[in-house]
């Protein structure tokens, strides 16, 4: 870790220090602007009316000037945002790495209730292992990372594929930084993708029109031809203007279907470069893992790469937005059919590129995503990526919750050998048992993402996961929190039969009903489970449920949570032992609180 935080600290350093410098070029720039642009006029007012073969020839070259340095300012401009960019990357990765992870999008469109696990564990919202982890800049990759930490990968294959990918990707961080701050610069929504793509899937109109194409292209030549024609010939000049007002007629016949195209692709022109500009990051790269090695030369299949198409189409999305200078407009459609110019070339992009797009954009998402868990990698280098085992559920040593600071973090050893080995987990309140469910989960969910997680040694079998820990009612559904838990044990049950494999958490489960229904029918379902083998681990305060052990000596372990009580001293150490506890604490935690008398 400390290494990781001076790597932010020294990047940072040299960031503000080149931000500094940049900002100074750019004020001696807007200095050299200003000065140009008073000598053009000193040129135009006071040279030319008193020497006008050189106040003209200076007033040009002058011109000229003026526009260089504004199109070398609007380059430095847009370095100088970059770099502010890359000082907030570094300034958010060194306050995430206090555990303060604010400044990243928590993902609240993704909390389900009715997900298998995704509540459970909180994996989306405010404080959420989404949050902690997100460094997606565009909507396709957030999309991709939440699709990865809520679904499960079960194919080792494909968890290895990432775990190669990831690794090549920590020792380049200052090219993700890149990709990162370029991507922040502008934002994109996930309906500007789908927008694209509606764009992208309609038929041509013009192109299937061979005479209009003919013309289309025909008569701004003639115009052009008849204009320099009229120079020598007057007739021409009554032509120029006949074939002037023919073609702001075509223009204004289909105004309104050029108008509807341009609104439609015109809105997601700043999406479109945004694009390009982060595909031109990736292919600048060679890679060697498989996964990066096929978004690599998916990118750059074809005529022509992914960035340059895409950056080619916003050039043409860019030239048709010179239609909404009125003035511009006018002289552009007159001479040019400029409407129905930029109309072809856009219709030949779709037909020629349209149907790479989706994948172009999928493979970006892929790499975003990557990012993220390439970043959650390189902060934490002591995390270890898991291994495989083909019988053994999960065996993992020093395993911790990643979202609780290293300095509190308690860690525990812990395994479950085979499938149908069903954990019980017995303490008192605030022992840590909610904790832990949530720890194992967690890291499992995380290692099928191909990531490291929170211990130093970790093999398991990827399975399905069903979680019944945070279950709530709806008054919309009408549903009483008993019945939401009924269902999500049916559900377990159901699934169980159908004999697929499924790592089953559960939390005190039957919390919606008196206590001897609750005892008795949580043993029922804890045997319901075993009898379809149900792996998993259950926490409870029932110490008459871990007896069950006794029943199922083969199936079943009971670890525990203790507690050590000195008088009115609670002490917690949550590390985790073998065995029923032996202590409870409700009646002295309320009792402290003053909510029942000593």
């Amino acid at each position: 870790m400390t290494n990781v935080r001076k790597y932010y600290r020294t990047r940072l350093q040299k960031l503000e220090k080149d931000e500094k410098s940049q900002k100074k070029k750019l004020r001696i720039l807007g200095l050299i602007r200003l000065l140009t642009f008073v000598s053009i006029l000193s040129a135009v007012f006071v040279l030319i009316p008193e020497f006008i073969f050189t106040g003209i020839v200076l007033a040009v070259l002058l011109t000229i000037v003026f526009f260089a340095v504004v199109k070398i300012n609007n380059n430095q401009s847009e370095k100088h945002q970059h770099l502010k960019a890359l000082i907030r990357v570094n300034k958010d990765e060194l306050k995430a790495l206090d555990y303060n992870f604010s400044s990243f999008d928590p993902g609240y469109e993704y909390i389900k209730p009715e997900h298998p696990y995704s509540y459970d564990m909180d994996l989306f919202g405010e404080g959420s292992v989404f949050q902690y982890m997100n460094r997606t800049v565009t909507s396709g990759g957030k999309e991709k990372l939440a699709w990865l930490l809520s679904r499960e990968t079960l194919e080792s294959n494909s968890i290895l594929a990432r775990q190669e990918s990831i690794k090549e990707l920590v020792p380049v961080m200052d090219i993700l930084q890149d990709f990162r701050a370029s991507g922040s610069l502008h934002t994109d929504r996930q309906s500007d993708l789908s927008l694209l793509e509606e764009w992208i899937n309609k038929p041509v109109y013009y192109l299937h029109k061979k005479g209009f194409v003919f013309f289309a292209k025909a008569l701004p030549l003639i115009l052009l031809t008849s204009v320099m024609l009229a120079i020598f010939v007057p007739l021409f000049r009554n032509i120029s203007i006949l074939l002037f007002l023919l073609n702001l007629l075509i223009t204004g016949i289909r105004l309104s279907h050029t108008s509807k195209e341009h609104g439609l692709i015109s809105k997601r022109l700043e999406a479109l470069k945004k694009y390009g500009y982060l595909l031109s990051i990736v292919e600048k790269e060679s890679y060697t893992s498989s996964k990066l090695k096929y978004i690599f030369e998916t990118l750059i299949s074809g005529p022509a790469s992914a960035a340059h198409s895409i950056l080619g189409l916003s050039k043409i999305v860019s030239a048709f937005d010179n239609r909404l200078n009125l003035v511009a407009a006018i002289f552009l459609e007159g001479f040019l059919l400029w409407d129905i110019q930029c109309m072809l070339r856009l219709e030949k992009w779709r037909k020629n590129r349209g149907k790479l797009f989706k994948e172009w954009i999928n493979q970006l998402s892929e790499y975003d995503a990557l990012i993220s868990l390439s970043t959650f990698a390189f902060n934490h280098p002591a995390y270890v990526y898991p291994g495989f085992s083909d019988t053994k559920i999960l065996e993992a040593r020093q395993l911790g919750h990643f979202l609780i600071p290293s300095n509190q973090r308690v860690c525990n050893d812990f395994s479950i050998s085979r499938k149908g080995e069903f954990i019980i987990i017995t303490g008192a309140n605030m022992a840590g048992k909610s904790t832990f469910l949530r720890t194992a989960t967690t890291n499992l969910i995380l290692a099928m993402t191909g990531a490291p997680v929170c211990a130093e040694h970790f093999i398991f079998r990827p399975m399905p996961i069903l979680s019944s820990m945070r279950t709530s009612d709806s008054l919309n559904k009408n549903e009483s929190y008993f019945y939401a838990e009924l269902k999500r044990l049916k559900e377990m049950l159901d699934r169980l039969k159908d004999k697929e494999d499924l790592f089953v958490i559960l939390d005190e489960i039957l919390k919606g009903t008196n206590s001897i229904d609750k005892q008795k029918g949580s043993r029922s379902a804890l045997k319901q489970i075993l009898k379809h083998n149900g792996t998993g681990i259950i926490a409870t305060h029932d110490l008459e449920l871990a007896k069950i052990e006794k029943e199922f000596p083969e199936r079943i372990r009971n670890l525990c949570f203790e507690i050590e009580i000195n008088k009115a001293d609670i002490a917690f150490d949550y590390k985790l032992r073998k065995g029923i506890t032996t202590k409870m604490n409700a009646l002295l935690l309320m009792q402290q609180m003053g909510i029942l008398e000593e």
